[in-house]
C-alpha cells in the first residue's frame, strides 16, 4: 500500500496535482467470514512530501453516503431518514396552513424523492 501511494505521489508531481489530506483515510473492510480475517493490527502509512500519516478510520462520508467498515448501510439509511425528518417538518413551519391536497403534494415532490429516484 505504501509503494502505490508512493506511485500516486509521483505522478501527483507529474501531473501538477495534489491529494488532499484532510480527505484521505484508509479503512480495512471487515470479511464476512470471521475466520477469514488476517491480521488486525495494520502499519501506518504516510503520504505526501511531509509524510503525513493516514488515518485509520471505522466510517466516513464519500459522495455524501456514510460508508462504514462492517459494509452495513444502517448509517447512511438513518441519514436519509433524517433528512426526510427536516424536510417534512420545513414543509409543515412554512404551509401549516394549506389544504390537505397542497399538503400532500407539496410532501410528494419535496419529500419523496429518495423514493422516485430509486425506482428509477
Amino acid at each position: 500500500m505504501q509503494a502505490l501511494l508512493k506511485v500516486l505521489e509521483k505522478y501527483c508531481v507529474l501531473l501538477d496535482l495534489c491529494c488532499n489530506i484532510k480527505k484521505t483515510v484508509c479503512m480495512v473492510f471487515n470479511p464476512n467470514d470471521k475466520s477469514k480475517l488476517v491480521c488486525g493490527n495494520f502499519p501506518c502509512f504516510t503520504i505526501g512530501l511531509d509524510s503525513k500519516l493516514i488515518e485509520f478510520v471505522s466510517e466516513f462520508r464519500y459522495l455524501g453516503h456514510v460508508i462504514t467498515k462492517t459494509m452495513s448501510d444502517d448509517k447512511d439509511i438513518e441519514r436519509e431518514i433524517r433528512n426526510m425528518y427536516v424536510r417534512t417538518n420545513t414543509l409543515l413551519r412554512r404551509f401549516g396552513k394549506c389544504s390537505k391536497n397542497v399538503k400532500v403534494r407539496l410532501f410528494r415532490s419535496y419529500c419523496m424523492l429518495v423514493r422516485y429516484c430509486t425506482l428509477a
